[in-house]
This record gives C-alpha cells, sequence and structure tokens, in this order.
C-alpha cells in the first residue's frame, strides 16, 4: 500500500526506523534552539547541554504526537480503502476488490462458480425491488454459511456474483454449487418466498488469465438459467493458457 510521504516518514515499522525519524525530528529541534540563539544575541554560545535538553523536553513528545497522529490517518487511509472495496448491501467484495484478490491466489488450480439468482425480475414486480436486495442479502449468507475463509467471493454486476475456490477439486466445486443452488427461504415482513440460484462452473488450471474464466462461468451461468431454476452447468470449453 502506498503512503504518504509524511505517514512513511513518521510511521516507524521497527527499532531502526524509530532511531532515524527521531534523530531527523530532533535535529529539527536543535536546529530551531540554535536559530533561536543566533537570533536572540547574534551569537552562538554553544551550549550543548540545553540544546540536548531541549531535544528530550520538546522532540520526544513532539514525535510521540505526531507519530500517533500520522499511524492513526494511515489507518483511516486503510480502513477507508478496505470499505471502497466491499458491497454495502452484501458485505461481499466488490468487482474490482475480487479480481485483485482473486489474481493474487490464481497461480494456483482451484473452481470459479458464477451465481444469479433466478426469476429475480418476477420478485421485484411482486414484491418491490426490497425484495430483490433481500434476495441478495440471503444469499450472502448462505455464501459465508458454505465457503472456507480461504475462498473469494464477490458481487461482481447486479444478482450476480462469483465464487473463487483455490485449490478445490472439480468434484468438491460441484457439490458447492449444488448446495448454493437449492432454493433460499426469504422473509419480507409477513410475507415468506423461495427463490433459487442458477450457477455455472469452470475448473481453473492456474494459467488461464482470470478474465477469460469469468466468461466461461458467466456463460455456463446462462446456460443453466435456460434449463430451469437451480441449475448447474460446468464450463467443459479447453481454456487457454
Amino acid at each position: 500500500m502506498v503512503h504518504s510521504p509524511i505517514v512513511s516518514l513518521l510511521g516507524p515499522r521497527n527499532r531502526v526506523g524509530w532511531a532515524v525519524r527521531y534523530v531527523i525530528l530532533a535535529l529539527g529541534v536543535v536546529g530551531t534552539v540554535f536559530a533561536h540563539d543566533v537570533l536572540h544575541d547574534h551569537a552562538f554560545h554553544g551550549n550543548w547541554p540545553d540544546y540536548v535538553g531541549a531535544m528530550v523536553m520538546i522532540g520526544l513528545p513532539l514525535y510521540a504526537v505526531a507519530t500517533g497522529i500520522m499511524a492513526d490517518m494511515g489507518r483511516l487511509r486503510r480502513q477507508l480503502l478496505a470499505a471502497a472495496e466491499i458491497d454495502p448491501m452484501t458485505g461481499l467484495l466488490q468487482r474490482q476488490g475480487f479480481i485483485k484478490a482473486v489474481n493474487r491466489r490464481l497461480s494456483q488450480t482451484g473452481v470459479l462458480l458464477m451465481l444469479d439468482i433466478d426469476r429475480l425480475g418476477e420478485v421485484n414486480a411482486k414484491h418491490d425491488h426490497h425484495a430483490g436486495d433481500l434476495c441478495l442479502m440471503a444469499l450472502a449468507i448462505r455464501l459465508r454459511d458454505v465457503t472456507r475463509e480461504t475462498d473469494i467471493v464477490g458481487r461482481i454486476d447486479g444478482a450476480k456474483i462469483a465464487v473463487y475456490l483455490p485449490g478445490a477439486p472439480r468434484e468438491s466445486g460441484y457439490d458447492t454449487a449444488v448446495h448454493l443452488a437449492d432454493s433460499i427461504q426469504i422473509h419480507a415482513g409477513h410475507v415468506r418466498f423461495d427463490v433459487t440460484v442458477s450457477a455455472g462452473m469452470v475448473v481453473a488450471d492456474g494459467q488461464t488469465p482470470l478474465a477469460h474464466l469469468l466468461k466461461r462461468a458467466e456463460a455456463a451461468m446462462l446456460r443453466a438459467k435456460a434449463r430451469g431454476p437451480a441449475q448447474v452447468q460446468v464450463s467443459e470449453v479447453q481454456l487457454a493458457a
């Protein structure tokens, strides 16, 4: 992560960093005292104990305060950047965050799933668009229950959700897709209804670019939706290295 020059200067990461940054700040304090000495009576008296005392009494508290402020700014910046990658409705990664996270793990084999809630337009038309939001949130909850901590889940576009299962074999990925496709019960006030999910699956070989995998998984998902609700289709197309 890229920090501002000030955060990089005042944000010590080890003992050497502490020492170097304190010396820089202490020299600034000594220089200030020296300038005051010369400007006061146009002479440098060379009273080093005063300078050392000023360095300790002024420099250390100033450094502590400045470091604390910059550290808080750095943490806030990291939190803001992380929040920008999270979908506020579902708590899942947004598209760019998902792509970034998967690309870090794409060198190993795994399974990529593309999910879409069946007949979401009909649900919205019948119950209003808040029901569709509830469907997405319910699917996100199921994903948290089904997936592992190492799995990567992101809301790609609208109701489309992608799941990358690093290291998962084909059979395990397919079982996960089937489980996710099962009906989910939605509670909207006094109204209850079920929705299902269509899933497309592609096996990642550790070499194929993510854009190609996403395209194949989405194509498989569209074939699943064409067959009917709660279907899973596997992309059998040879992947391009």
